[in-house]
């Protein structure tokens, strides 16, 4: 009789040692739930108060106008294209923009882009790798793009796809710029 005592209460054990794995399964698939649940929550409460909070969710009003104020800018272009802008006459302001002195050149231009100027202006990075083949120390200024040099820096006004007018100063060419403004 022991031995089916001892039976019975092995075949007990491991029914209650099944329904506790199985108990404990869905309690473990329950909290990865729950936990899941509240991460993906939080995640979406602080991108919504960042959305508001930085104002591109207004939620408080009707209307979520939004203005665009155009400016004229400078177009930065690379040095093969000086002389094939679509305008009949133009600017080119070509400068080292990674220079301490090119904040200089970047208020000059920001001001002449304040002013009712009718003269575009664009600017060439002599910094930028692209633009090494125009770059030199000694100026060649001449309407063949493939033997134009530049020296830095230089400004340089376009009429009609052929150089003008150029300037290699930093006085002179604020003095021209401003000319333009008002």
């Amino acid at each position: 009789m022991k031995k089916k005592e001892y039976k019975k209460l092995k075949e007990k054990e491991k029914l209650d040692l099944k329904t506790f794995k199985d108990k404990n399964e869905g309690v473990n698939l329950k909290t990865f739930l729950i936990i899941t649940g509240c991460v993906i929550a939080f995640v979406f409460l602080v991108f919504l108060f960042t959305k508001i909070k930085t104002g591109e969710w207004n939620l408080f009003t009707r209307n979520n106008n939004v203005t665009y104020v155009a400016n004229a800018q400078t177009t930065k272009i690379l040095c093969g294209g000086i002389l094939n802008r679509k305008d009949s006459e133009y600017f080119v302001l070509a400068y080292e923009m990674k220079e301490d002195n090119a904040s200089l050149y970047d208020s000059i231009l920001s001001r002449y882009n304040l002013g009712k100027s009718i003269i575009p202006l664009y600017k060439v990075d002599l910094s930028n790798s692209r633009n090494n083949l125009c770059k030199d120390n000694n100026s060649n200024i001449t309407n063949d793009i493939s033997t134009l040099k530049l020296s830095i820096p230089t400004l340089i006004k376009v009429k009609d796809g052929r150089i003008i007018e150029n300037y290699h100063d930093y006085d002179t060419i604020k003095n021209v710029l401003f000319s333009y403004v008002d």
